[in-house]
């Protein structure tokens, strides 16, 4: 798999060099936002490579678990986004993070019309400000703990149009790459819809709103069971909170609430998210939920980008060439307890100190420190002690190419 990936990557450029070398299209090079931009003079073609490399370390203090300290990859992705005749564009994203090939973006859309995107393929579903937030701007290390609700990306067909304050995303999906095929049951279904509002959006000066809803049924192999684990928002951890396997699941849903504001140098965001799982034969349907609230302050002054036809916040550039510096403070909370349906997977609450250091808009030092408590039955479905309270100091080095 791996050596496929390489040989698609190799043939993939070689047939563009090709393309260009017998057409004779005179091609320029720029940077744009901190990407780098290959296209046609005439503007018909254009092509973006995007690429991101994540290190992450983590040290675990005062944990009864003994949970190991260690180094990973976090992301090794490589992307290519194109254009043509302002009319059509499309996405190929690769991650081989952990020596695995992971299939993410994989799309192509129509965006002939104005402010207007109709996608098909492998992409996220619109549910959630900061699960569509690309992970390249993100605050923190990792996003906040109610976070496990969200789908992420699955193949489908999406509609998106947008103006100046507003912008609605809607979507109809299958399940995620490479799974089902062979199952020998019919593939399952999703939807969902995300719709936004910001009566202030000029440069500097925000007041967002929002609110998303999504609905699925369970995977076709997954014999209508669905089960929802989550980390103390670093993905070095175990996955402490662990609802084990929900069975006689018909559907589950879930709906979100977000707001955010910014001025100048000054951001806070938050989220809440409820899910709902609906069951048969007389099991009780189940309710989780969590939330999550922070404020981001740039010492230096810069001001984060806020894309319009993304609803979500996006790049940094430093003022200087001394480089930017922003403190953020993070408090998260994600409940799987319901007593009424006899689920236990636990509660937790963060309180997550970040200070990230922005060399340039491509290249970041990270730390955040994280304060986890834990209740009684956060313990991974019985593999862990429960009620560990701890503190997690990690870093991360980010490039962006």
């Amino acid at each position: 798999m791996k050596s496929s990936f390489f040989v698609f990557l190799l043939i993939g450029l070689m047939s563009i060099s090709f393309a260009f070398s017998q057409n004779r299209i005179k091609m320029e090079n720029y940077f744009d936002s901190g990407y780098f931009v290959t296209a046609s003079e005439d503007g018909s073609f254009k092509l973006w490579i995007d690429g991101r490399v994540m290190i992450d370390s983590g040290f675990f203090f005062g944990d009864d678990n003994n949970f190991a300290n260690g180094t990973e990859t976090r992301r090794a992705r490589v992307s290519f986004k194109t254009t043509l005749y302002d009319q059509w564009a499309g996405e190929w994203d690769i991650d081989v993070a952990d020596n695995e090939v992971e299939i993410k973006d994989f799309w192509m859309a129509y965006i002939g019309f104005d402010n207007t995107i109709i996608k098909l393929g492998n992409h996220k579903m619109p549910f959630s400000m900061e699960e569509v937030t690309s992970s390249r701007y993100i605050v923190f290390m990792e996003r906040a703990l109610p976070n496990v609700f969200t789908l992420g990306r699955r193949i489908g067909v999406s509609y998106t149009k947008w103006a100046d304050n507003w912008r609605i995303q809607a979507g109809f999906y299958g399940q995620e790459v490479g799974t089902g095929e062979e199952s020998g049951h019919n593939e399952s279904w999703a939807y969902a819809a995300r719709l936004t509002y910001d009566p202030i959006s000029e440069k500097g000066k925000l007041l967002h709103f929002g609110a998303s809803y999504q609905y699925a049924i369970p995977d076709a192999e997954d014999d209508n069971k669905i089960k929802f684990k989550e980390r103390p928002e670093l993905h070095l951890t175990e996955k402490i909170l662990n609802t084990g396997k929900i069975k006689n699941v018909d559907d589950f849903s879930a709906y979100g609430l977000e707001f955010a504001w910014q001025l100048d140098n000054i951001m806070v965001q938050a989220e809440y998210i409820s899910q709902d799982v609906n069951r048969y034969d007389g099991k009780p349907d189940a309710s989780f939920d969590g939330y999550y609230i922070f404020v981001s302050y740039f010492v230096t002054g810069e001001t984060r980008q806020w894309k319009k036809s993304e609803s979500e916040f996006a790049a940094v550039t430093p003022n200087s060439k001394k480089g930017a510096l922003e403190i953020a403070l993070r408090y998260s909370s994600l409940d799987l307890n319901d007593e009424s349906a006899e689920i236990f997977g636990g509660k937790e609450e963060n309180v997550t100190l970040g200070i990230n250091y922005y060399f340039n808009a491509n290249v970041r030092f990270m730390m955040n420190y994280i304060f986890v408590n834990n209740d009684e039955y956060a313990d991974g479905d019985g593999d862990f002690i429960g009620n560990d309270d701890f503190q997690i100091l990690a870093f991360r080095f980010q490039y962006l190419f």
